[in-house]
């Protein structure tokens, strides 16, 4: 047994590393049964909003659009995106001690490989997507320090407790029903010894506003299921975790909020 897989817990052969026995690009082959009195939130997320991020058309338009050719059409997302990723930097830059062992999920396209590389750590990086983890390949593989892709569900991560030191979840939370973020949040904190970094969507006034107005406009819903600040802190607290700082993305385009949390 080496270092890594002693990171796993033994039982869960649902979640693999990617090099085991799935090439890139191969798709992650589920099976959707139909929901078995599921509300509208949690059917949308298991029937939509899943499966389109298993899918390799939208991964590359995703890539693209942060990584891809300025253009008018993909500016709020390239904005966006460098945003997200001075503000992982500045919160890695202000933890004490620094990470040593960091797992990065979703871990999407690589859209934080550049952050978590320089700062000299080990990096695992997991995703429930194996079309958006081949196109990570490009930003992660011979990079030093990279651990390794895990394909799992972040409901139930293979990995043991504490087999971080650091766990980054950017970019998700705000895609997850309530009966699911709780739970997850729960799952992220088992797996991390000292900090979890986590972005949610904020539903402030103006955020509320903002979305109902460009979900008018381009018929697309951002962040289905933006939290009051209030309610993300119960979420922390229950999880045991502590705010530290937190991180405004950006205002004006962006219902997102990254917090910084340690373990109580």
């Amino acid at each position: 047994m080496n270092v890594l897989d002693r990171k796993f817990r033994p039982g869960l052969n649902g979640s693999r590393r990617m090099s085991e026995d799935h090439e890139a690009g191969e798709t992650a082959g589920a099976i959707l049964a139909e929901p078995v009195n599921y509300d509208a939130d949690v059917a949308a997320y298991e029937l939509a909003t899943k499966p389109r991020y298993q899918n390799l058309g939208f991964a590359e338009r995703y890539l693209a659009g942060y990584a891809g050719r300025l253009k008018l059409s993909t500016f709020a997302s390239y904005v966006i995106a460098r945003r997200e990723q001075n503000c992982i930097a500045k919160a890695l830059e202000t933890c004490s001690p620094l990470p040593s062992q960091i797992l990065d999920i979703p871990c999407g396209t690589g859209k934080l490989a550049d952050v978590l590389i320089r700062h000299n750590c080990q990096v695992m990086a997991a995703d429930i997507s194996m079309e958006m983890m081949a196109l990570a390949k490009t930003a992660y593989e011979g990079r030093p320090g990279f651990q390794g892709f895990v394909r799992c569900d972040v409901t139930q991560l293979p990995m043991a407790n504490e087999s971080f030191d650091t766990v980054i979840c950017l970019r998700l939370i705000h895609l997850i029903p309530p009966h699911l973020r709780r739970k997850i949040i729960n799952e992220l904190a088992r797996v991390t010894s000292r900090r979890l970094i986590v972005s949610y969507g904020l539903a402030s006034r103006f955020q509320r506003i903002r979305l109902k107005l460009r979900n008018s406009i381009t018929g697309r819903v951002s962040a289905p299921h933006p939290v009051d600040f209030s309610v993300a802190r119960e979420d922390f607290s229950q999880a045991g975790l502590k705010l530290v700082r937190s991180f405004s993305i950006l205002p004006l385009l962006s219902c997102e909020q990254v917090f910084v949390l340690e373990k109580a």
